[in-house]
């Protein structure tokens, strides 16, 4: 059985969307039939490790962490190269592996796009993502080289691909997020069951505005208010934060993965701009609007604080499942064709 290695944001990412995104890749790739597991490489910074281990919710993501197949030996810059011999094929993906300059440093990025990986390796980015939909002209030519050596490039934004291709001679395809790849059933496996009460959720970022229209929901519906993170300091697990998306009546957020979970479970959501200028292709904002518009949910995001749709009309429940299924089976087959090349 050939062994497939993944870089991603792994290590000590006690961030929901990278954790799940880790957890479902791996298991994505091993239903197909590979050996695989996260080659544990410290990534981030020593200011972004402390801020994460000195989190309330560590021990939840260190758990959950811990349950994902994983390199015992942990790499860094330095000896990441040292992992080749042990794998046949290696992946880099999904998530920002190509954005977070202020995490990844310039001397990680080349790492991201599987720079110490020899040409006679097979090397696939899955759903790789900048955060937007551009970076700064310095960061891609630190990343251009190296993301032209791969062999098969995919990325998670379809408003990416245009910039990606200058920097990848040859194509460059759209995929789901790894998250998608596995259905409801799959999560429902390890989501946590929340109180047994109606709620309004909330998952913010950053002050967006996200909590004062959830209170105004909760004074119209008379329902509890319950945040998995406020300004970004998460409070639960990575199994909480998918069951209680599954379980609550409404979700305002402002994260790329609360939308996907939203989605996926199709929970009545709105999604608030985290950025001051969310049309700023460099913005995080630019990521979402993509992720809506490619299920037809455009009418869920909040362009202007001062005009909020109305939660109740948008379109959550006219999500064409079988628009949906058609791309998880062509993502699948982007994976299983990378993979047994």
């Amino acid at each position: 059985m050939k062994r497939v290695g993944i870089i991603t944001l792994y290590y000590k990412n006690y961030n929901y969307g990278g954790q799940l995104g880790a957890y479902a890749l791996q298991k994505a790739i091993a239903k197909l039939g590979f050996h695989c597991e996260q080659i544990t490489f410290k990534w981030l910074n020593e200011y972004t490790l402390q801020a994460y281990e000195s989190a309330k919710s560590a021990e939840h993501f260190r758990t959950f962490s811990e349950s994902i197949p994983h390199s015992e030996r942990l790499y860094t810059v330095s000896d990441i190269a040292e992992c080749v011999d042990d794998y046949d094929i290696f992946v880099c993906g999904s998530d920002q592996i190509w954005g977070l300059p202020w995490v990844i440093s310039d001397d990680i990025l080349p790492c991201m796009a599987l720079s110490f990986v020899p040409a006679s390796k097979t090397k696939t980015a899955y759903a790789a993502s900048m955060g937007g939909a551009e970076i700064e002209p310095d960061r891609k030519n630190i990343l251009a080289p190296h993301v032209n050596s791969l062999d098969f490039v995919s990325v998670r934004e379809k408003s990416a691909i245009p910039f990606v291709k200058t920097m990848k001679n040859g194509e460059v395809t759209h995929v789901l997020d790894p998250v998608m790849l596995l259905d409801k059933s799959e999560w429902d496996d390890i989501a946590a069951t929340p109180p047994e009460k109606a709620y309004i959720l909330t998952y913010d970022l950053r002050d967006t505005g996200v909590q004062e229209y959830a209170e105004a929901l909760s004074q119209k519906y008379g329902y509890e208010i319950i945040s998995l993170a406020t300004a970004g300091a998460a409070t639960f697990g990575p199994k909480e934060f998918v069951g209680y998306i599954k379980h609550a009546k409404y979700f305002i957020t402002s994260a790329f993965h609360g939308a996907v979970f939203a989605i996926l479970y199709k929970v009545p959501f709105l999604v608030f701009p985290v950025s001051d200028n969310p049309q700023d292709p460099k913005s995080m904002d630019s990521r979402l609007i993509a992720l809506l518009d490619t299920f037809g949910l455009s009418s869920c995001y909040v362009y202007d604080t001062s005009n909020i749709p109305n939660i109740d009309d948008v379109t959550f429940h006219h999500i064409d499942e079988s628009k949906t299924s058609a791309f998880r089976h062509d993502s699948l087959q982007f994976l299983k064709d990378a993979l047994e090349s």
